[in-house]
């Protein structure tokens, strides 16, 4: 399997890369990556052009496209060979840098169009989290990214590598570095187990014995299928200030545009779990969007009463969680815990 990964810089892509292959290897799967970085800096070496970490996006942009083209033109004339010594051949570059206040087209013509690819991969952190560490580095740290910034930023990273995953009718995923190395094995070395979107309600179920419930029912649904947890990509307070007219909505557009049109988009069913009963517009967006778009849409609703709303946009409709497992393990297979 030949697989193209992207991020924006400090998201911590090549450190969950870097525990994939220790994973897959711990289970009998050969897997390689490819970091365009790194080998661009090799290559500059190899015909005396000399070029920094901390400035190397000051490079005149026909020498970087240059040395771009020359490591992808290597990588291709040996791509044969390496798809048959592993299991799965990852190809790490960044799609984008926004340097200098401008987004900065980091990839080429040759880079997607001669490979053929099977599936497409963008990488997300939390922004705060990615905001502290380029601000801690010597590259990033004069050009003092805004959060607006970064989200601005990795957007544009995914949905440029999703338009080329849909240019090429191929599967695409956002993948939280904070998602279990499980879930990226999962997707590449066991196709034959779904991916579900856990939807469930987080501005008004914040305490952590609710919170605590919704992890254990995740552990749970993990061994049937592959499962996306939007909790994993929360590193701020998400509940909006209606009565502030000065509050940045950013953020919030941002969380909505990646619940809705990527992680509900590249699963096949999404389960929505209430621990009790609390108001949750996002829940019930989720699900008319999952509905709307063909998926299987599974509700866990604990009362016996409600909206009219919850039946329409929902296939099925389950008391509690043990009619819910009850019925899994009647229609579905449990992972082997070696995945």
């Amino acid at each position: 399997m030949l697989i193209i990964a992207t991020s924006i810089s400090g998201s911590g892509r090549k450190e969950y890369l870097q525990e994939f292959e220790q994973y897959a290897k711990a289970r009998r799967k050969k897997v390689r990556v490819y970091y365009i970085g790194d080998l661009l800096f090799e290559q500059a070496k190899k015909i005396g052009i000399s070029i920094t970490p901390e400035n190397v996006l000051n490079t005149n942009p026909y020498v970087l496209s240059s040395l771009r083209s020359a490591v992808f033109e290597n990588l291709f004339a040996n791509l044969e060979k390496d798809l048959k010594q592993n299991d799965a051949v990852i190809i790490s570059f960044h799609a984008f840098f926004l340097w200098k206040k401008i987004f900065t087209r980091a990839y080429d013509r040759f880079s997607i169009s001669n490979f053929n690819t099977d599936a497409f991969v963008t990488f997300i952190g939390d922004p705060l989290k990615i905001k502290g560490d380029l601000d801690a580095r010597e590259q990033w740290k004069s050009e003092k990214l805004s959060i607006e910034e970064i989200l601005l930023w990795q957007n544009v990273e995914g949905e440029v590598t999703s338009s080329w995953a849909d240019m090429y009718m191929k599967p695409f995923y956002t993948i939280s570095v904070r998602q279990p190395i499980s879930t990226f094995f999962r997707l590449v070395f066991h196709p034959e187990y779904e991916p579900v979107y856990i939807s469930m309600p987080i501005t008004y179920l914040r305490s952590k014995k609710d919170q605590a419930k919704v992890d254990k029912f995740v552990e749970k649904l993990n061994d049937y299928f592959v499962v996306f947890d939007p909790r994993l990509l929360e590193g701020t307070e998400i509940a909006v200030n209606l009565r502030n007219k000065k509050t940045n909505l950013m953020l919030y557009n941002q969380i909505v545009n990646r619940d809705l049109y990527y992680l509900v988009k590249q699963s096949k069913k999404i389960i929505a779990f209430f621990p009790k009963i609390v108001s949750s517009p996002g829940v019930i967006n989720e699900l008319k969007e999952a509905h709307e778009t063909n998926k299987d849409v599974w509700v866990i609703w604990p009362e016996k009463r409600g909206s009219p709303f919850l039946t329409y946009f929902s296939d099925k409709v389950f008391p509690n969680e043990k009619e819910f497992f009850n019925f899994l393990d009647q229609h579905y297979k449990k992972h082997n815990s070696a995945n």
